[in-house]
């Protein structure tokens, strides 16, 4: 295994936890895991959202984007390196 596969392995997984996190921290209707899973629009409405909340939604986009673009580069990598 080497170095890269171990340090986006770690990104992965920290990426992943602070999206869960977040996720969970967000306490208005339909932006919390009830929102993920039901599918909820309510985060076109950012007028009724709090400062602290806003800040968590875009900090969660900002963790998914990381993890969404480490893991297309693992996906990469692991190719480059079996074949």
């Amino acid at each position: 295994m080497s170095v890269i596969e171990i340090v986006g392995g770690a990104i992965l997984l920290v990426a992943s936890l602070v999206i869960v996190f977040l996720t969970l921290m967000q306490h208005t209707p339909g932006q919390g895991l009830s929102g993920a899973i039901n599918g909820s629009v309510g985060g076109a409405n950012n007028a009724r959202l709090t400062p602290a909340d806003q800040m968590l939604a875009k900090v969660t986009r900002i963790a998914g984007v990381v993890f969404f673009v480490v893991a297309i580069l693992a996906c990469l990598f692991a190719g480059r390196l079996a074949g």
